[in-house]
């Protein structure tokens, strides 16, 4: 299946995003502008749904599994004599249209991964990015300070935000472990809400949610992929 990278490249130039910026404790403080670098067959639909399958197919465990008529257990005796008993003739009570019988094909253990190269999932990762940038659903907020986990508390930052749908929290790759966990205890007990680093983004996270919080770090750290990526001619 075409992915539009074998495409000819119509390079866009994305005019930059006002994002809204927020204290440490809610209150709004203007915005913080995000510049795109160039980009072509942006959205690329077919691209996405090719990352999101392939995560989704990841994720799936791949047991189910039926007996073949070789795999039952049993007497492989035939029922009854082939001729001169008036009944249709039968070799096995193993046969998968007898009741007890093995199952053709059926399901068997199997790996659902999807394959996608590592520039196709690098470029479904920042169309997405960029996807909630541009529709208004990336908010900043200046920092995320945990003292002690506490959900009633984070749930009152997510409200002061504007926060009651699903949304992913992005923090610093460089943001500390115990930091990091700090803010995940605090937020595992929230309905649909999500917690990774920056490094750790992909295609379903980022669409799966209906908004992205992003810590001031995190913003900036976005920014430098973005422009590492345009100076590397990554116009896709």
């Amino acid at each position: 299946m075409s992915t539009g990278l074998d495409k000819p490249r119509e390079v866009q130039t994305l005019d930059p995003v006002e994002v809204p910026f927020y204290g440490a404790e809610g209150q709004e403080q203007g915005t913080k502008s995000f510049a795109p670098g160039g980009v072509s067959n942006f959205p690329n639909f077919t691209l996405l749904k090719e990352a999101v399958r392939r995560y989704q197919g990841r994720l799936r465990r791949g047991t189910a599994k039926t007996k073949t008529r070789g795999e039952i257990h049993g007497s492989p005796r035939k029922p009854w004599r082939q001729k001169g008993t008036g009944r249709a003739r039968a070799g096995s009570k193993k046969s998968p249209i007898w009741k007890g019988g093995g199952i053709a094909f059926g399901p068997r253990p199997r790996s659902y991964d999807y394959g996608l190269s590592r520039k196709q999932r690098r470029i479904a990762t920042r169309h997405a990015l960029l996807s909630k940038l541009i529709d208004g659903e990336t908010r900043v907020i200046q920092e995320i300070s945990v003292q002690k986990p506490s959900t009633s508390s984070f749930r009152k930052l997510a409200d002061s935000l504007g926060l009651d749908r699903s949304f992913l929290i992005g923090l610093p790759t460089e943001m500390s472990v115990e930091d990091r966990r700090s803010i995940w205890m605090s937020a595992r007990n929230l309905e649909a809400v999500e917690v990774l680093p920056v490094c750790d983004f992909n295609a379903l996270s980022l669409l799966k949610c209906q908004n992205l919080l992003l810590t001031e770090a995190a913003f900036d750290e976005v920014q430098q992929l973005e422009s590492a990526f345009s100076d590397q001619g990554g116009a896709q």
